[in-house]
Protein backbone atom coordinates (compact mmCIF):
# COMPACT_ATOMS: atom_id res chain seq x y z
CA UNK A 1 0.00 0.00 0.00
CA UNK A 2 3.09 2.47 0.90
CA UNK A 3 4.41 2.14 -2.10
CA UNK A 4 1.77 3.29 -4.20
CA UNK A 5 1.76 6.81 -2.50
CA UNK A 6 3.04 9.49 -4.47
CA UNK A 7 5.66 11.36 -3.15
CA UNK A 8 5.60 15.33 -3.04
CA UNK A 9 8.36 17.05 -5.06
CA UNK A 10 10.53 19.63 -2.95
CA UNK A 11 9.91 22.05 -5.59
CA UNK A 12 5.68 21.82 -4.78
CA UNK A 13 6.59 22.56 -0.80
CA UNK A 14 4.57 25.57 0.76
CA UNK A 15 7.42 28.27 2.83
CA UNK A 16 5.59 28.50 6.29
CA UNK A 17 5.14 31.91 8.08
CA UNK A 18 8.02 31.48 11.25
CA UNK A 19 7.06 33.10 14.25
CA UNK A 20 10.12 31.84 16.42
CA UNK A 21 13.59 30.09 14.75
CA UNK A 22 16.40 28.68 16.83
CA UNK A 23 19.81 30.01 16.07
CA UNK A 24 22.14 27.43 15.83
CA UNK A 25 25.01 27.53 19.20
CA UNK A 26 27.51 27.19 17.05
CA UNK A 27 26.58 29.91 14.44
CA UNK A 28 26.36 32.01 18.15
CA UNK A 29 29.99 31.03 19.02
CA UNK A 30 31.54 31.69 15.66
CA UNK A 31 29.63 35.39 15.44
CA UNK A 32 30.75 36.15 18.86
CA UNK A 33 34.19 34.82 17.73
CA UNK A 34 34.39 37.02 15.10
CA UNK A 35 32.68 40.52 16.52
CA UNK A 36 34.43 40.08 20.08
CA UNK A 37 37.60 40.47 21.33
CA UNK A 38 37.00 37.47 23.44
CA UNK A 39 40.10 35.02 24.87
CA UNK A 40 39.14 31.99 22.66
CA UNK A 41 38.55 29.56 21.89
CA UNK A 42 34.63 29.83 23.30
CA UNK A 43 31.83 27.27 22.82
CA UNK A 44 27.95 28.09 23.09
CA UNK A 45 24.97 26.01 24.67
CA UNK A 46 21.79 26.96 24.60
CA UNK A 47 20.14 27.25 28.13
CA UNK A 48 16.39 28.14 27.26
CA UNK A 49 13.93 29.44 24.67
CA UNK A 50 11.14 31.40 25.72
CA UNK A 51 10.30 34.96 25.26
CA UNK A 52 13.89 35.62 24.39
CA UNK A 53 16.57 33.22 23.82
CA UNK A 54 19.65 32.64 26.09
CA UNK A 55 22.66 30.63 25.09
CA UNK A 56 26.02 30.42 27.74
CA UNK A 57 29.13 31.10 26.17
CA UNK A 58 32.26 29.18 28.13
CA UNK A 59 36.11 30.45 27.13
CA UNK A 60 39.07 28.88 28.26
CA UNK A 61 38.17 30.74 31.51
CA UNK A 62 35.30 33.22 31.43
CA UNK A 63 31.42 32.54 30.85
CA UNK A 64 29.05 35.18 29.38
CA UNK A 65 25.67 35.00 28.31
CA UNK A 66 23.85 35.95 24.75
CA UNK A 67 20.69 36.52 24.42
CA UNK A 68 18.71 36.67 21.30
CA UNK A 69 15.71 38.70 21.08
CA UNK A 70 12.61 37.62 19.60
CA UNK A 71 10.85 39.20 16.73
CA UNK A 72 7.72 41.10 18.66
CA UNK A 73 5.88 43.86 17.84
CA UNK A 74 8.68 46.12 19.09
CA UNK A 75 11.46 48.04 16.69
CA UNK A 76 14.21 45.70 17.02
CA UNK A 77 16.62 48.51 17.65
CA UNK A 78 14.47 49.24 21.18
CA UNK A 79 17.24 46.82 22.39
CA UNK A 80 19.27 49.93 22.44
CA UNK A 81 17.26 51.09 25.22
CA UNK A 82 17.74 48.39 27.74
CA UNK A 83 21.54 48.62 26.81
CA UNK A 84 22.12 51.88 26.83
CA UNK A 85 20.66 51.85 30.93
CA UNK A 86 22.70 48.85 31.43
CA UNK A 87 26.03 50.44 30.35
CA UNK A 88 24.88 53.41 32.06
CA UNK A 89 24.65 51.29 35.29
CA UNK A 90 27.90 49.73 34.34
CA UNK A 91 29.64 52.88 34.71
CA UNK A 92 28.08 53.27 38.24
CA UNK A 93 29.44 50.33 39.65
CA UNK A 94 25.81 48.92 39.81
CA UNK A 95 26.10 45.04 40.00
CA UNK A 96 23.74 44.39 36.72
CA UNK A 97 24.83 41.75 34.30
CA UNK A 98 25.76 44.30 31.32
CA UNK A 99 26.20 43.97 27.88
CA UNK A 100 29.86 43.83 26.73
CA UNK A 101 31.18 46.04 23.37
CA UNK A 102 32.21 44.00 20.39
CA UNK A 103 35.32 45.28 18.14
CA UNK A 104 33.57 48.11 17.00
CA UNK A 105 32.41 49.42 19.98
CA UNK A 106 28.70 48.00 19.64
CA UNK A 107 26.62 46.39 22.83
CA UNK A 108 24.52 44.57 20.28
CA UNK A 109 24.16 43.35 16.40
CA UNK A 110 21.19 41.43 13.77
CA UNK A 111 20.85 38.73 12.02
CA UNK A 112 18.34 37.63 9.64
CA UNK A 113 16.09 35.30 11.13
CA UNK A 114 13.40 33.96 8.80
CA UNK A 115 10.62 35.79 10.76
CA UNK A 116 12.75 38.87 9.99
CA UNK A 117 15.46 40.52 11.75
CA UNK A 118 16.49 39.78 15.90
CA UNK A 119 19.11 41.83 17.72
CA UNK A 120 21.92 39.68 19.47
CA UNK A 121 23.84 40.70 22.64
CA UNK A 122 26.65 39.38 24.53
CA UNK A 123 26.36 40.08 28.69
CA UNK A 124 28.61 39.40 31.24
CA UNK A 125 28.07 36.66 33.78
CA UNK A 126 25.74 36.57 36.76
CA UNK A 127 27.44 34.35 38.99
CA UNK A 128 25.72 32.39 41.92
CA UNK A 129 22.06 30.82 41.67
CA UNK A 130 18.86 32.79 41.40
CA UNK A 131 17.94 34.27 44.70
CA UNK A 132 14.77 32.07 44.51
CA UNK A 133 17.02 29.01 44.82
CA UNK A 134 18.54 30.50 48.32
CA UNK A 135 16.43 32.81 49.92
CA UNK A 136 17.13 34.00 53.12
CA UNK A 137 15.68 37.75 55.26
CA UNK A 138 18.17 39.40 55.02
CA UNK A 139 19.19 39.22 51.55
CA UNK A 140 15.57 40.00 50.34
CA UNK A 141 16.25 43.37 52.28
CA UNK A 142 19.79 44.03 50.90
CA UNK A 143 17.84 43.21 46.82
CA UNK A 144 15.73 45.63 47.93
CA UNK A 145 17.70 48.20 48.44
CA UNK A 146 19.92 47.57 45.51
CA UNK A 147 16.70 48.10 43.58
CA UNK A 148 15.43 51.46 45.26
CA UNK A 149 19.62 52.61 44.06
CA UNK A 150 18.56 51.35 40.40
CA UNK A 151 15.36 53.35 40.59
CA UNK A 152 17.50 56.56 41.69
CA UNK A 153 20.00 56.15 38.96
CA UNK A 154 17.52 55.40 36.26
CA UNK A 155 16.26 58.96 37.28
CA UNK A 156 19.67 60.60 37.02
CA UNK A 157 20.13 58.93 33.91
CA UNK A 158 16.98 60.24 32.23
CA UNK A 159 18.01 63.38 32.92
CA UNK A 160 16.11 66.67 35.40
CA UNK A 161 14.17 68.03 32.50
CA UNK A 162 12.98 64.39 31.29
CA UNK A 163 9.26 64.28 31.49
CA UNK A 164 8.55 60.58 32.18
CA UNK A 165 5.35 58.90 30.05
CA UNK A 166 2.94 56.29 30.66
CA UNK A 167 3.18 54.49 27.42
CA UNK A 168 5.30 51.84 28.81
CA UNK A 169 2.96 51.31 31.68
CA UNK A 170 -0.13 50.86 29.73
CA UNK A 171 1.75 48.78 26.80
CA UNK A 172 -0.75 45.80 28.11
CA UNK A 173 -3.50 47.31 25.46
CA UNK A 174 -1.13 46.36 22.29
CA UNK A 175 -1.65 42.72 23.62
CA UNK A 176 -5.34 43.11 23.92
CA UNK A 177 -6.29 40.83 20.76
CA UNK A 178 -4.12 38.13 21.56
CA UNK A 179 -5.35 37.75 25.00
CA UNK A 180 -8.76 37.92 24.18
CA UNK A 181 -8.16 35.29 21.20
CA UNK A 182 -6.35 33.58 23.99
CA UNK A 183 -9.82 33.13 26.50
CA UNK A 184 -11.92 32.69 23.37
CA UNK A 185 -13.73 29.63 24.94
CA UNK A 186 -14.12 31.89 28.35
CA UNK A 187 -16.96 34.21 28.27
CA UNK A 188 -16.42 35.73 31.31
CA UNK A 189 -13.08 36.59 30.65
CA UNK A 190 -13.59 37.93 27.10
CA UNK A 191 -16.08 40.50 29.02
CA UNK A 192 -14.37 40.83 31.80
CA UNK A 193 -10.73 41.54 30.87
CA UNK A 194 -11.99 43.73 27.87
CA UNK A 195 -13.70 45.77 30.91
CA UNK A 196 -10.41 45.86 33.28
CA UNK A 197 -7.97 46.94 30.49
CA UNK A 198 -10.29 50.37 29.37
CA UNK A 199 -10.32 50.98 33.49
CA UNK A 200 -7.05 49.54 33.77
CA UNK A 201 -5.46 52.26 31.86
CA UNK A 202 -7.44 55.04 32.65
CA UNK A 203 -6.15 54.27 36.36
CA UNK A 204 -2.53 54.80 35.27
CA UNK A 205 -2.94 57.44 33.43
CA UNK A 206 -4.81 59.65 35.37
CA UNK A 207 -2.24 58.28 38.37
CA UNK A 208 0.55 60.37 36.54
CA UNK A 209 -0.81 63.33 38.02
CA UNK A 210 -0.55 61.78 41.88
CA UNK A 211 2.39 61.88 44.13
CA UNK A 212 3.55 58.39 42.17
CA UNK A 213 6.94 58.75 41.19
CA UNK A 214 8.58 57.21 37.71
CA UNK A 215 11.81 55.96 36.36
CA UNK A 216 13.58 53.94 34.23
CA UNK A 217 12.49 50.52 35.60
CA UNK A 218 13.33 47.12 35.23
CA UNK A 219 9.99 46.39 34.57
CA UNK A 220 9.75 42.51 35.15
CA UNK A 221 12.09 41.89 38.30
CA UNK A 222 11.21 38.95 40.35
CA UNK A 223 13.29 36.55 42.30
CA UNK A 224 14.55 34.57 39.41
CA UNK A 225 15.82 37.74 37.47
CA UNK A 226 18.18 38.45 40.63
CA UNK A 227 21.37 36.14 41.40
CA UNK A 228 22.95 35.78 44.96
CA UNK A 229 26.45 34.02 45.66
CA UNK A 230 27.24 32.26 48.98
CA UNK A 231 28.54 35.13 50.36
CA UNK A 232 25.71 37.29 48.82
CA UNK A 233 27.15 39.23 46.42
CA UNK A 234 24.26 40.36 44.27
CA UNK A 235 23.79 40.87 39.89
CA UNK A 236 20.65 42.10 38.53
CA UNK A 237 19.90 40.53 34.90
CA UNK A 238 17.44 40.34 32.37
CA UNK A 239 16.61 43.73 32.14
CA UNK A 240 15.06 42.74 28.17
CA UNK A 241 11.48 44.67 29.04
CA UNK A 242 13.36 48.02 30.71
CA UNK A 243 10.99 51.12 30.45
CA UNK A 244 9.68 53.74 32.44
CA UNK A 245 7.28 53.07 34.31
CA UNK A 246 5.81 53.82 38.22
CA UNK A 247 8.75 52.59 40.48
CA UNK A 248 6.25 51.25 42.89
CA UNK A 249 5.18 49.16 40.07
CA UNK A 250 8.27 48.03 39.34
CA UNK A 251 8.57 46.90 43.49
CA UNK A 252 4.92 45.36 43.08
CA UNK A 253 6.16 43.04 40.51
CA UNK A 254 8.26 41.51 42.76
CA UNK A 255 6.21 40.94 45.48
CA UNK A 256 3.92 39.44 42.63
CA UNK A 257 6.72 37.33 41.49
CA UNK A 258 7.00 35.79 45.44
CA UNK A 259 3.59 35.01 45.36
CA UNK A 260 3.80 33.77 41.78
CA UNK A 261 6.17 31.22 42.77
CA UNK A 262 4.91 30.34 46.00
CA UNK A 263 7.19 31.35 48.54
CA UNK A 264 6.40 33.05 51.78
CA UNK A 265 5.43 36.82 52.37
CA UNK A 266 7.80 37.73 54.61
CA UNK A 267 10.27 37.48 51.86
CA UNK A 268 8.32 40.28 49.80
CA UNK A 269 7.93 42.24 53.18
CA UNK A 270 11.89 42.53 53.60
CA UNK A 271 12.61 43.48 49.70
CA UNK A 272 10.03 46.28 50.99
CA UNK A 273 11.75 47.00 54.13
CA UNK A 274 14.78 47.10 52.37
CA UNK A 275 14.12 49.66 49.55
CA UNK A 276 12.42 51.80 51.63
CA UNK A 277 15.84 52.05 53.44
CA UNK A 278 16.83 53.72 50.47
CA UNK A 279 13.88 55.02 48.77
CA UNK A 280 10.76 55.21 51.02
CA UNK A 281 7.41 54.98 49.78
CA UNK A 282 5.01 58.22 49.06
CA UNK A 283 1.46 57.81 50.78
CA UNK A 284 -0.01 57.82 47.28
CA UNK A 285 2.56 55.05 46.29
CA UNK A 286 1.09 52.78 48.91
CA UNK A 287 -2.29 52.95 48.70
CA UNK A 288 -2.11 52.00 45.11
CA UNK A 289 -0.43 48.79 46.20
CA UNK A 290 -3.24 46.67 45.07
CA UNK A 291 -3.39 48.02 41.81
CA UNK A 292 0.33 47.74 41.20
CA UNK A 293 -0.50 44.29 41.55
CA UNK A 294 -3.15 43.56 39.56
CA UNK A 295 -1.65 45.41 36.71
CA UNK A 296 1.76 43.05 37.24
CA UNK A 297 -0.61 40.34 36.72
CA UNK A 298 -3.01 41.32 34.24
CA UNK A 299 0.40 42.52 32.59
CA UNK A 300 1.66 38.75 32.66
CA UNK A 301 -1.30 37.11 31.30
CA UNK A 302 -1.78 39.46 28.27
CA UNK A 303 1.83 39.19 27.67
CA UNK A 304 1.49 35.37 27.76
CA UNK A 305 -1.22 35.46 25.03
CA UNK A 306 0.88 37.69 22.74
CA UNK A 307 4.39 35.42 23.15
CA UNK A 308 2.06 32.07 22.72
CA UNK A 309 2.13 31.82 18.78
CA UNK A 310 5.65 31.51 19.15
CA UNK A 311 6.57 30.08 22.40
CA UNK A 312 3.42 28.06 22.85
CA UNK A 313 0.92 27.77 25.74
CA UNK A 314 2.85 26.19 28.41
CA UNK A 315 4.30 29.54 29.44
CA UNK A 316 1.24 28.99 31.65
CA UNK A 317 2.80 25.96 33.48
CA UNK A 318 2.85 27.65 36.68
CA UNK A 319 -0.12 29.06 37.28
CA UNK A 320 -3.47 28.18 35.08
CA UNK A 321 -5.88 31.44 33.72
CA UNK A 322 -8.38 29.94 36.44
CA UNK A 323 -5.78 31.34 39.32
CA UNK A 324 -4.81 33.93 36.92
CA UNK A 325 -8.33 35.25 36.59
CA UNK A 326 -9.13 34.76 39.99
CA UNK A 327 -6.27 37.08 41.22
CA UNK A 328 -7.11 39.73 38.58
CA UNK A 329 -10.82 39.87 39.62
CA UNK A 330 -11.14 39.66 43.10
CA UNK A 331 -8.75 42.96 43.40
CA UNK A 332 -10.51 44.35 40.22
CA UNK A 333 -13.80 44.85 41.82
CA UNK A 334 -12.82 46.70 45.06
CA UNK A 335 -10.78 48.64 42.97
CA UNK A 336 -13.35 49.87 40.97
CA UNK A 337 -12.08 47.87 37.57
CA UNK A 338 -14.75 45.48 36.90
Amino acid sequence: MLANLEKTSDADLVVPDITHSVVDPAFIAREVARRYDLPGPINAFLLYRGMNDVYMLQGPTERYAVRVWRKTYRDVDEVAYELDFLDYLREQNFPASVGIRDREGKLYFKVAAPEGARAIAVYTWAPGKKFGDMLDITTAEMIGARFAEMHLLGIKHAGPDHVFGTENATRFEVNMPALLDFVYDRPDDLRDYAIIAERLKQKLIDMRQEDVPMSICHCDFHPSNVHVTEDRVITFLDFDGAGEDYMMQDVQNYVWGNLFYGFSDSYGEAFERGYESVRPFTEAEKQYRELFLLAKAFRLVAGMAHSSSAVGRGTLRFRGLDWLGDYIKTRARPLGLL
